[in-house]
C-alpha cells in the first residue's frame, strides 16, 4: 500500500461557487489503481458528494461512436445542437451508483432546454449494464465501452467521470468522482453557460 499523500485531494467545487465537502486523502497509485481505489470508497463517514469539477479549455470537438443497450451504434450527432452531459461509470463502482439519482434528476429537470444526458458504462457485459440500468431505473441512453478505448481515449482515469459538452461537440466541463449533479450551485453553472451561448454579444 503506498503511503498516504496529504496534498491529493478529491474535492467538491464548481468554479468557486460550490462549497468544498469532506476530503479524502490518498497515496499515487497507477492509473488502474488509482480508478479502483476512488471508485471503491465506502460512503461511510464520507459525503456521497466528494468530487470535483473543473473548466477545460476549449478545444476541438470530440467523436463518440458506441451501440447502446439494444445493439444500436449511436453518435454525437444526434444530439447536435445541444449541450450533453457524457458520464462514464460501472456497477461495481460504489460512487457511480450513489450519484446516478442525482444525473438522473438533472435530466428531468432540463427537459424542456436542448440538453441531453448519455451514460457510458466502461468494461461491462451488454447483460450486466442491462440489468444494473433497470435496477436504477434509467431514463437516459447507456451506451457500451467494452474495451474502454472511449474511455482512455478521453483522458479518463477514475471512475465516474463526467464530461459537459457544449453544442458544438467541445468539452467545456470534466467531473472527476462523485458530484451533485441536480444541485443548485451545479444546475446554475450549466444554465448560466448554455445563456451565455444563446447571447449573441457572447
Amino acid at each position: 500500500m503506498t503511503t498516504a499523500d496529504p496534498r491529493l485531494t478529491i474535492r467538491a467545487a464548481i468554479k468557486t461557487a460550490i462549497p468544498q465537502r469532506r476530503t479524502l486523502t490518498h497515496g499515487r497509485p497507477g492509473p488502474n489503481a488509482l480508478l479502483w481505489l476512488v471508485s471503491l470508497i465506502g460512503l461511510g463517514s464520507l459525503s456521497a458528494y466528494c468530487g470535483e469539477i473543473s473548466e477545460i479549455p476549449v478545444g476541438r470537438a470530440v467523436e463518440l461512436s458506441l451501440p447502446d443497450l439494444d445493439g444500436r451504434q449511436r453518435s454525437l450527432t444526434e444530439l447536435a445542437g445541444k449541450w450533453v452531459l457524457i458520464n462514464f461509470w460501472a456497477s461495481w463502482c460504489t460512487p457511480c451508483i450513489s450519484e446516478m439519482p442525482s444525473i438522473q434528476r438533472l435530466a428531468r429537470q432540463m427537459t424542456d432546454k436542448p440538453f441531453a444526458v448519455i451514460g457510458v458504462n466502461v468494461g461491462e457485459s451488454q447483460r450486466r449494464v442491462q440489468v444494473t440500468a433497470a435496477r436504477l431505473g434509467l431514463e437516459f441512453p447507456v451506451l457500451l465501452d467494452q474495451d474502454s478505448a472511449l474511455f482512455n481515449g478521453w483522458g479518463a482515469t477514475v471512475l465516474p467521470t463526467t464530461y459537459l459538452l457544449d453544442p458544438a461537440g467541445r468539452m467545456r466541463y470534466v467531473g472527476r468522482g462523485p458530484l451533485e449533479w441536480d444541485g443548485v450551485e451545479t444546475v446554475t453553472v450549466i444554465e448560466e453557460l448554455m445563456s451565455e451561448a444563446e447571447d449573441p454579444q457572447h
